[in-house]
């Protein structure tokens, strides 16, 4: 009876061992402060944000994730060094829109589960701020999300993941704004992208329209003073018929970012207008026929390009 007493404590034993060591492996793999910051990048790379925020310790995904067309590949662990705290630096190589970067990252330990198996936590969460200067609009596109710059608090800025890369970019039908690509690296880092908004060709063309629209209305008064028209002349003779009004030269239209970065000035200078009429002597009763050109410019606002609804004013 004792043999078999004694293979069975030796094979209790070996289990216990087996397991001990298996919690050891795991403790030095999966369960380790680089086994941990490594399943971040990974969820990272293969764009499971889910995983990726609940490593992060976030409730969940921020509103802008990195860019679909250039997430990070080929991460790997390069190094790492213990503080005195108990906490570990772990710096992370990858590669990042055709180049390669790096991240720093500090872990702690945090409760073990089951009394055995180790967990990590971020001491810092891997996010970083990027933060909005959009001049001539209120929204920006952050990777083909739209965002509104007024829902974003003063200063207008969002919390994103660490490492990732974001394009901000507007274009609309009436405004655009060259995009800019914001690589975020550094854990609790601040980037600033800054965008400069210019009417596009459509605003351009469509305020000419107006404006031209306008001066043909002008000239199809038939008076000498045109109402509310930046042209007309006096004559001292006396008028007979109808005058006639032309544009010669409709004038060259520019748009200008107003003071409120809102609003478009039109400036359009170098028109020119001519009128004809037959007009009578009073000195000697003679008839002749009166023609004189006129040069005139034209300043107006633009505004709702913000909400995709512009109309022109003109002072």
């Amino acid at each position: 009876m004792w043999p078999i007493v004694r293979r069975f404590g030796l094979l209790a034993v070996g289990v216990v061992a087996l397991w001990l060591g298996s919690v050891l492996v795991l403790n030095l793999t999966v369960y380790s402060a680089t086994g941990f910051v490594s399943s971040y990048l990974s969820a990272l790379e293969s764009r499971d944000y889910g995983v990726a925020a609940a490593k992060a310790g976030i409730a969940r995904a921020p509103q802008i994730v990195p860019s679909a067309s250039h997430t990070l590949e080929n991460p790997r662990i390069v190094g790492t060094a213990s503080l005195p705290t108990g906490e570990l630096v772990i710096r992370a190589d990858y590669e990042l829109g055709g180049a390669t970067e790096s991240t720093v990252f500090v872990v702690a330990p945090g409760d073990p589960v089951l009394w055995f198996f180790d967990t990590w936590r971020f001491q810092t969460q891997p996010l970083a701020t990027l933060q909005f200067v959009v001049i001539g609009d209120q929204r920006v596109t952050v990777n083909g999300t739209e965002l509104s710059i007024d829902s974003l608090g003063v200063p207008p800025r969002t919390s994103v993941f660490v490492p990732g890369l974001y394009t901000s970019s507007l274009e609309t039908e009436w405004v655009s704004a060259e995009p800019t690509t914001t690589a975020l690296t550094e854990v609790g880092s601040t980037a600033r992208a800054r965008l400069t908004v210019t009417p596009t060709s459509q605003l351009l063309e469509t305020t000419t329209g107006a404006l031209e629209a306008y001066l043909d209305g002008c000239v199809a008064q038939g008076v000498l003073q045109p109402a509310e028209c930046p042209f007309g002349v006096s004559i001292s003779d006396r008028v007979l018929g109808e005058p006639q009004w032309s544009i010669l030269d409709y004038p060259a239209l520019e748009l200008r970012l107003s003071a409120d970065r809102a609003s478009w000035t039109m400036v359009a200078s170098e028109g020119v207008a001519e009128v004809s009429v037959q007009v009578q002597s009073l000195f000697d009763g003679s008839i002749t026929e009166f023609r004189s050109t006129e040069e005139f410019d034209v300043v107006g606002i633009v505004r709702g390009t913000t909400t995709d609804q512009p109309v022109l004013n003109l002072y």
